[in-house]
């Protein structure tokens, strides 16, 4: 694991998708007095790999875990199910999420919600359904000075320019082009993907999001 701001640790890489392997996850870990939150989730501990069991660790001296935030069930693993009951978290997802997380995490979420809302009273819980029906993403504003974006696969950069892709059955993306939409109105500083063929922490100005978010809907086609 890595510092990448001063409440802000980033997981090691994992490399999910055989048919991409420059392709990297990481997931994120927001330090707070309140109790830490992990966004997404790591998953190589299902494989038994020891650079989990090392981040798990590295999680542990750093206060733990108090909530999962994930953004979508691609996210769930074994591995989600080792992190909540290691640590006595609340797993949480869009409500449209749950059947697939309890699937793939082998535990259902303890928590869910459907309409955007305030959690913790410094997070923003934001559904953004698309790449799947119950994607969601997270916002923000912390003590160190920065916005963050917590954007899952819902947009992710890609090669000097940003993309997405439409997973799960949407008629004429208009939902994901919709959530696009609504994504363009938020003011991040930095966007976290949870997966990116290269660099997943992005700082953004105003107008650098604005086009990132052109570029992704022109991704759709």
């Amino acid at each position: 694991m890595k510092q990448i701001y001063g409440d802000l640790w980033q997981t090691s890489a994992e490399h999910p998708l055989p048919r991409f392997p420059d392709s990297a996850c990481h997931a994120y870990l927001l330090l707070r007095e309140g109790g830490n939150v992990l966004f997404y989730s790591t998953g190589r501990e299902a494989v038994g790999q020891v650079d989990d069991r090392a981040d798990h660790d590295r999680i542990e001296e750093l206060g733990g875990v108090s909530r999962i935030l994930l953004s979508h069930w691609h996210e769930a693993s074994p591995s989600t199910r080792v992190i909540r009951e290691r640590f006595g978290a609340t797993l949480v997802c869009q409500a449209r999420e749950a059947p697939m997380v309890g699937k793939m995490a082998g535990v259902a979420p303890d928590a869910t919600f459907w309409d955007r809302q305030s959690m913790l009273g410094d997070i923003e819980a934001i559904p953004t359904p698309g790449h799947t029906v119950g994607s969601a993403c997270y916002l923000c504003r912390s003590p160190c000075g920065h916005t963050y974006l917590f954007t899952g696969d819902a947009i992710w950069p890609a090669r000097g320019s940003w993309t997405t892709v439409t997973f799960e059955d949407d008629a004429e993306q208009s939902a994901h082009r919709s959530s696009l939409g609504l994504l363009a109105t938020l003011d991040p500083t930095v966007v976290l993907a949870a997966i990116s063929p290269t660099e997943s922490v992005v700082e953004v100005s105003g107008p650098e999001w604005r086009s990132a978010i052109e570029a992704a809907l022109g991704s759709l086609g």
